[in-house]
């Protein structure tokens, strides 16, 4: 909100919508393997260049095969977890206080928000950072002002999400307590394994969903600069 009130929306033209976070990994990718000698801007070898692409795609699309398995098989984990929550909540329910069970019941709640938050404000602090990368030198300089005001303010909704980080650690610190005098040694490893997962099975899952958005963006691209003479070659194969 506060955002919307300080932050002038940017035109619909702008890099930030144009280009996402992937797109501009693939381009400083490029960047990278020219000044390392990889490619060579100069070569003017189209059939050996076009070879080069379709071997990329066919190999991205190898890649994502792979990562479309792995989230298969991360929701199989998630949904492991989420039933050794429910024993937890159920246990929960059993011995504690109706006060002890709500700030359990918030805590837990708030891990995942907190983790989803972080995840989006970083995802949009890249972008931001890669629209202003992007930015022609001759660009209109209120939207250069736009775009630095916008990860501005998201710069400090990221320390403000930081710190609400900080305190549902302090939280999870006083439930721990809690809990740890109703559970016992068993009972209360489930618990933290429940609690640390939930994490990681978030960050895992924005990590592979990362992964394959890059490599279908980097499919498209690179399938968009074939000729349409090497597009029909690679749909024949």
């Amino acid at each position: 909100r506060e955002e919307a009130k300080n932050c002038e929306p940017l035109p619909a033209s702008s890099k930030y919508y144009k280009t996402s976070a992937s797109k501009a990994r693939i381009l400083n990718l490029v960047k990278e393997k020219i000044a390392d000698g990889e490619i060579d801007p100069e070569d003017d070898n189209v059939e050996d260049i076009n070879s080069k692409k379709v071997e990329l795609v066919l190999s991205i699309k190898s890649k994502l095969c792979e990562l479309e398995s792995m989230k298969e098989t991360l929701q199989v984990e998630m949904r492991e977890n989420e039933r050794l929550g429910g024993q937890v909540l159920t246990l929960v329910q059993r011995v504690c206080s109706d006060r002890e069970q709500e700030k359990y019941n918030i805590f837990a709640h708030d891990v995942d928000k907190i983790i989803n938050l972080l995840l989006s404000l970083s995802g949009r602090m890249a972008r931001v950072e890669n629209a202003i990368e992007m930015l022609h030198p001759n660009a209109d300089k209120h939207e250069m002002e736009q775009l630095e005001e916008k990860r501005r303010k998201l710069a400090e909704q990221h320390v403000e999400a930081r710190q609400l980080k900080a305190n549902i650690d302090r939280r999870q610190k006083a439930v721990s307590e809690t809990l740890a005098a109703y559970f016992d040694q068993e009972q209360f490893a489930d618990y933290e394994h429940y609690i640390k997962m939930k994490s990681a099975l978030i960050m895992e899952q924005r990590e592979l969903d990362d992964k394959a958005k890059l490599g279908e963006e980097q499919m498209q691209c690179l399938t968009e600069s074939l000729s349409e003479e090497w597009q029909q070659r690679l749909q024949s194969i």
